[in-house]
């Protein structure tokens, strides 16, 4: 599966999938797996997608994409 078009993250607070997990750990009060990341971007919840964009065939995304992904999962 091919990344959806999110270059404009690269204009953003990039993180890698590792740093995204400690950003998020706060948040829900214990350690968030890589996988949940993946699966967010990948396959989504509930039709809603994490923004990312591929680097060197790794999966990065952004401050701003986590909030607006939590924002539109909180609407639901």
């Amino acid at each position: 599966m091919e990344s959806n078009p999110s270059q404009h993250i690269l204009t953003e607070d990039v993180l890698t999938t590792k740093q995204a997990c400690e950003e998020l750990r706060p948040i829900f009060g214990k350690p968030i797996d890589r996988t949940t990341l993946y699966r967010w971007a990948l396959r989504g919840v509930g039709g809603t997608r994490l923004e990312y964009t591929k680097v060197g065939g790794r999966i990065v995304t952004s401050r701003q994409a986590i909030t607006r992904f939590i924002d539109r999962r909180s609407q639901c």
